[in-house]
């Protein structure tokens, strides 16, 4: 504990005791850097001081604030989560937070020990491989056994801790070690301060625990195929919103040529860019098309979308929009496409990125990007939008 105390990483939420603050910080960090949270979360707190402030505030601005931060699902929790404590506020115990829309065991605990000294243990992806590690458990860490070991050896570290010292300095230093010390390659065994009790160790066995089952290929998921429609005039550019369900739920994006039919859009059906990317469970290849801009854009009735809206093309990046859209969008900023520019472009390769504690999400890898005019690679990224 002292020597947590002592090498501990200047984070601020860590200073504070406030559980919004604190919730807030972890959803965050699921799954996306710390680097990259900070800012983030200290714009966050600014705009949404409070679990009030937040349940007030449209889901158009939350998703805003989060953009570019990936795995938009966890800012609808969010969200929903304030709406539902709004009233009472944010319950003090573990057990009671689990019954918050979004929160889960490890939030849960973590909330509770931190914020309110709750003698309750957590396991997140640090703290899972530390306990792999230290105790040298075999059990896939993602399997009903290997969940179930990992929380139990959490709960008596927990019950174990003397009297005298803070519950949010065990959790906060089993997260600290796994995030600083006990990476998931290369852990820095040598400076470690439990590495004399350690079996991996011990055994050599630091680069084969934790165990964890392998993800699927990326030529193994199955593809959602989508054509989304390009409409631009006068400098704006045609957005719809997804129904708050579902995948991408909430986000503004291109609307798909079904819809735009619908709108009575005039149609070229000839591709201007391509996006291809790495879903957590699926592929996703998005080709846009142009649509010509119509008299008078009324939203038609669609089980996809719920709102429909022109916006300057510059300030578009700017919503809460689905990362194909982004990419889309960032790259028409950058070279702009005209109806001239039909031409599929050959592949480029992708610049690999890493984005993890999203963040991401959540997040995973996008195999290329490709767009009529460019040949800039694109970042690899997982998301779960």
């Amino acid at each position: 504990m002292d020597n947590f105390r002592r090498v501990q990483r200047d984070l601020p939420w860590r200073r504070t005791r406030d559980p919004y603050a604190i919730w807030v910080s972890e959803v965050m960090l699921q799954q996306t850097r710390v680097a990259t949270v900070i800012p983030y979360w200290e714009r966050w707190m600014v705009e949404f001081p409070t679990v009030a402030s937040l349940a007030d505030a449209p889901l158009d601005d939350v998703l805003r604030a989060w953009a570019g931060l990936g795995y938009y699902r966890r800012a609808r929790a969010l969200h929903a989560g304030a709406l539902a404590v709004r009233e009472r506020g944010l319950p003090a115990r573990a057990a009671e937070l689990r019954e918050v829309p979004g929160i889960g065991p490890y939030t849960a605990g973590a909330i509770a020990s931190i914020a309110h000294g709750e003698r309750t243990p957590l396991v997140d992806g640090n703290v899972a491989r530390v306990l792999a590690r230290v105790d040298g458990i075999a059990e896939d860490i993602k399997s009903t056994a290997g969940t179930k070991a990992l929380w139990a050896r959490a709960g008596e570290l927990m019950a174990a801790l003397p009297e005298a010292l803070a519950p949010a300095d065990l959790n906060q230093g089993l997260m600290e070690l796994g995030a600083t010390v006990c990476a998931p390659t290369s852990p820095r065994c040598l400076v470690c301060p439990v590495s004399a009790w350690c079996v991996a160790r011990a055994s050599g066995r630091q680069d084969e625990l934790p165990v964890a089952g392998a993800r699927k290929a990326a030529k193994d998921l199955p593809l959602l195929a989508r054509t989304q429609v390009w409409i631009s005039d006068g400098g704006e550019l045609v957005l719809a919103r997804r129904r708050p369900s579902g995948l991408f739920g909430g986000l503004w994006e291109l609307p798909d040529e079904a819809y735009a039919t619908a709108l009575g859009v005039e149609l070229d059906r000839e591709p201007v860019a391509h996006w291809d990317q790495t879903l957590t469970h699926r592929r996703l290849r998005v080709t846009v098309i142009r649509g010509r801009m119509p008299r008078v854009l009324d939203a038609a009735s669609d089980p996809s979308y719920d709102a429909i809206r022109r916006v300057k093309i510059e300030e578009a990046v700017g919503l809460g929009i689905a990362s194909a859209t982004s990419a889309i969008l960032r790259k028409y900023i950058d070279v702009p496409w005209t109806s001239n520019s039909t031409k599929r472009p050959s592949s480029s390769s992708p610049r690999a990125t890493r984005r993890s504690s999203k963040a991401s999400a959540a997040s995973a890898t996008t195999s290329r990007t490709r767009t009529s005019k460019t040949r800039r690679s694109a970042r690899r990224k997982r998301s779960t939008s």
